[in-house]
């Protein structure tokens, strides 16, 4: 589960939301699971960290946020439920996830089933699709910035970076995160959905490979080279046929240059649904939910559909 951290200088209460501990934390503010006190229900408040509340930049992407996610309603997007900004007070609620951060069950977990690593990319992409169906593009996603829950459900957060393309293209910026970056996350030639498909075949390769594609470093020039020569042969698995379009979908989602890449999310989740299909697995959340259960992270036992979930591991 969400590893609970000592809080600090917690307050007791924000509104009707009860603080009950602090279970992650980022560059922008701290997440705390707490209680509505009007309903009884566990929630999660983001914070917006206290050093940056005298920052209007910083203020804006809260407030950007908090308006993207209350336009929201996905299954594969973590669920908006209420939000207060009157700087000092600022904050974001959401559902709480019963589960883990995709890079803190990448820890537990290291390299994952193929399939499995598939099945996470597909419920990521179903995210991504709704996103950019509604012209918004995540443009931070990574390992840490999506959730698996008990159940296997798959959800998207942390929208702080968050474009909405009718009004900017984010030209000249330097967004992303390190290790996640797209070419165009630093040659600042702007970014575009299909940088979002290129960040999210950066965490497939992660999760099949077991390290990541391009070296976390702040180093543009050295970031640069590397992504021209991602090493594609790592990429193996028991299976032959598995390894060749595994590697494919890898190889045109990691294109340098963006016109090469999928064309949209969709396009991407369809190539990988096909793979996981092609191998018997029918049911994604299934998948996802029977590796947790077996790795002992999730509670059993197993009662879904029989499926061969390490084919190819």
């Amino acid at each position: 589960m969400i590893q609970a951290k000592t809080p600090t200088q917690l307050p007791v209460s924000l509104g009707p939301y009860r603080l009950i501990q602090e279970v992650g934390a980022g560059g922008v503010g701290r997440v705390f699971k707490a209680i509505d006190e009007r309903n009884g229900k566990t929630v999660a408040v983001k914070l917006l960290h206290d050093t940056l509340l005298r920052d209007p930049k910083r203020l804006g992407h809260f407030h950007r946020e908090l308006l993207i996610m209350a336009s929201f309603n996905h299954r594969h997007i973590v669920s908006y439920v209420d939000s207060y900004f009157d700087p000092p007070a600022c904050y974001i609620v959401t559902e709480f996830i019963e589960g883990w951060s995709g890079y803190s069950l990448y820890k537990k977990t290291g390299r994952m089933p193929p399939v499995v690593a598939l099945c996470i990319l597909i419920d990521i992409l179903k995210g991504i699709d709704y996103l950019h169906l509604h012209n918004t593009i995540h443009s931070d996603l990574s390992a840490a910035n999506y959730l698996v829950d008990v159940s296997g459900r798959v959800a998207l957060t942390d929208f702080g970076l968050s474009i909405k393309q009718e009004i900017e293209d984010y030209k000249n910026y330097s967004l992303g995160t390190p290790g996640y970056y797209a070419p165009e996350h630093i040659t600042g030639s702007g970014i575009t959905p299909r940088t979002d498909l290129y960040c999210a075949g950066l965490i497939l390769y992660e999760l099949i490979v077991g390290q990541k594609a391009v070296a976390a470093t702040k180093d543009s020039a050295k970031n640069l080279a590397a992504m021209k020569k991602i090493n594609f042969d790592l990429i193996e698995t028991t299976d032959a046929k598995m390894t060749k379009k595994i590697k494919s979908v890898l190889e045109k989602s990691l294109a340098f240059n963006p016109s090469r890449r999928f064309a949209a999310a969709d396009e991407m989740m369809w190539a990988a649904y096909e793979i996981i299909k092609r191998f018997n697995i029918r049911f994604a959340r299934y998948a996802i939910n029977q590796y947790l259960i077996d790795k002992g992270l999730a509670k059993g036992p197993y009662s879904g559909p029989e499926q061969d979930i390490y084919r190819g591991f």
